[in-house]
């Protein structure tokens, strides 16, 4: 079996975000054509590039929008993060902080 040293947990969400890349990569690379180009640049084909740009990234972040639903799956700061030391961190209740450093007095 091929094994890559490239790993990516999620196939998906990463084409879809070097879509939209190669969309942006597209833009510039554009508008650096009609830049150098000036006056005399094939307004035609820039055109082309552009709205071919254009449409991958839109399509890229229109992809990654309706796969990661980021309207429906947002994190709520007032929810605290299991830290998975199998106990909840209450907001009401009251423990000692076992991860804090040891308070050190400094003498000037």
């Amino acid at each position: 079996m091929f094994t890559s040293k490239f790993k990516t947990d999620n196939p998906l969400l990463f084409g879809l975000s070097f879509l939209a890349g190669t969309g942006v990569v597209i833009l510039l690379v554009t508008a650096a054509a009609g830049v150098i180009g000036g006056v005399e640049a094939d307004n035609a084909s820039l055109g082309l590039f552009f709205w071919l740009g254009l449409a991958l990234l839109v399509s890229g972040i229109v992809g990654w929008f309706g796969v990661t639903r980021p309207d429906k799956n947002f994190d709520d700061i007032n929810q605290p993060l299991d830290d998975g030391h199998g106990h909840g961190h209450d907001a009401d209740a009251e423990h000692a902080d076992e991860h804090a450093l040891p308070a050190t007095t400094s003498h000037h």
